[in-house]
């Protein structure tokens, strides 16, 4: 009853134009749209899957990527969410390879000169040659957008395509990785103190990891996500991490009763399409691409 009753949340507040926003009846979004799609792909009967379908292929841009909205001016880190989408459904269209491609050439901010290099590392103790994911292009890379890129071109399955790419976003995460285990959003050390692990990010880092370099992952990891799910208290933080829990074969009763005990009388969590969506894909079993059968 409980999904039953997601799903037709979700169908009921899809936009005439195919796509959802972050609330009922909100403006069209490429990562709303994207994980709604992802938590119906295992509803093959319901009549939203189509229009989403072709909403976020109409949304594709000439260069390959994804912006927030069709119209967008440039592509940004939402093309990682469009192929997750799409490679649900049929992972050989050839649009997904075309956003793949645009992933693998994103630039980021690095730095290469020796000087410069030995002061960041000394000023926040990372190597910031190491290249992640940003949030948009040119910009300085993060855990999350790194994380999701990792997690598309698993479901892609073209990893061993960009072997050298992957293997260099894997260090970029483990050196972005906080002092006791877990992540923050960014770099774990700033203005001279240690950043604690925040669950959003560190759930999004251990799906990436479990599904390319499992053994990368420490069991401190996995209890900062547990004790960060229960600090924050969220229905995010509670379903991204019981998503990342599951993929490990960790069971916590209490956060899935934390999860179950936020959905709302009209089947979703907090009215959001989107947090619904991450809901219903973590009492589903959780990552698709990471599910025990």
């Amino acid at each position: 009853m409980r999904l039953a009753t997601a799903y037709r949340f979700l169908e009921g507040t899809q936009n005439v134009d195919g796509g959802w926003g972050y609330r009922p009846r909100g403006r069209s979004l490429v990562e709303p749209t994207a994980a709604v799609l992802l938590a119906l792909a295992d509803v093959p009967e319901s009549p939203s899957r189509s229009p989403a379908r072709a909403w976020l292929e109409r949304a594709q841009r000439p260069d390959g990527g994804w912006g927030m909205v069709p119209d967008d001016s440039e592509s940004d880190w939402g093309t990682a969410w469009a192929v997750l989408a799409l490679a649900r459904l049929d992972p050989h269209i050839p649009m997904i390879a075309r956003g793949i491609q645009w992933l693998r050439d994103i630039p980021s901010i690095r730095i290469h000169v020796d000087e410069l290099t030995t002061e960041v590392r000394r000023m926040l103790r990372i190597d910031p040659a190491l290249r992640g994911w940003p949030w948009r292009p040119g910009e300085a890379a993060w855990v999350e957008p790194t994380a999701l890129a990792l997690l598309a071109m698993h479901a892609a399955s073209i990893i061993e395509a960009h072997r050298d790419r992957v293997e260099e976003a894997i260090r970029y995460l483990i050196d972005r990785r906080c002092q006791g285990g877990g992540w923050n959003f960014g770099n774990p050390f700033m203005l001279g103190s240690y950043l604690p692990p925040r669950p959003h990010p560190t759930a999004w880092v251990l799906l990436a990891l479990k599904a390319i370099a499992p053994d990368a992952i420490r069991s401190e990891d996995v209890e900062a996500l547990r004790a960060g799910m229960r600090q924050d208290g969220g229905t995010m933080a509670l379903a991204l991490g019981h998503m990342a829990l599951t993929a490990l074969g960790v069971e916590d009763h209490e956060v899935l009763q934390g999860l179950l005990a936020r959905q709302d009388p009209d089947g979703s969590w907090e009215g959001n399409p989107y947090v619904t969506a991450l809901s219903v894909l973590a009492l589903q079993g959780g990552w698709p691409w990471l599910r025990r059968d």
